[in-house]
């Protein structure tokens, strides 16, 4: 079975441990992964602002993809759980021979996002899809009814220097095809300017 992993974070640039195959790509990452719409909207354990799809967001982007060395497809998904520190439940999947969504997928609000997977993977010598599903919280996390750039330059304005360096290195070695209304602001407000982490 072959299953490639979806990526347009932190797993470009610091895979840690995931079983992935670095002899194709950069690092093992290629291009021209599907369209998803990817915002930093999610605030993690650490408080850094990370990148997450946001199903209802209008700004979509090319995210990336990697080969992973597993074969079998729960195999393939306990690795990336454990790279992202979190349950299997977090990790979205498309088995292409099965025509069949993770349960974590099917709600309505991805009807756009499992088109385009299905599309994409439809072009490829693959068998099935993988990537984290985490969901935005940070409207929720701050009690917010909206999200806008402007709220997330004050909230990283605001965070302690020990938490904030993380979350410019998290921000700045996003892929830069990765290119987003909240990083923009990012770059203009506080000169967060990519790195070329690959």
């Amino acid at each position: 079975m072959k299953i490639t992993i979806l990526g347009w974070g932190s797993l470009i640039w610091d895979p840690r441990n995931l079983q992935i195959d670095t002899n194709q790509g950069s690092n093992g990452w290629l291009p021209n992964g599907p369209i998803l719409p990817i915002e930093f909207a999610r605030i993690s354990r650490d408080s850094r602002l990370t990148l997450v799809i946001v199903p209802n967001e209008v700004n979509k982007i090319q995210t990336l993809y990697a080969f992973s060395k597993f074969q079998n497809l729960d195999e393939a998904i306990l690795d990336l759980a454990v790279r992202e520190g979190c349950g299997r439940s977090k990790i979205g999947y498309y088995d292409k021979k099965m025509k069949k969504f993770s349960d974590n997928f099917l709600i309505k609000k991805f009807q756009d996002q499992r088109s385009e997977i299905e599309k994409w993977s439809n072009n490829k010598v693959i068998d099935a899809v993988i990537w984290t599903n985490l969901p935005s919280n940070f409207r929720d996390r701050l009690d917010l009814n909206e999200f806008t750039p402007m709220d997330a330059i004050n909230y990283l304005n605001h965070l302690p220097p020990d938490v904030k360096v993380k979350a410019e290195e998290y921000i700045r070695k996003a892929p830069k095809i990765v290119d987003t209304p909240i990083r923009r602001e990012i770059e203009l407000k506080l000169k967060w300017m990519p790195i070329e982490a690959l």
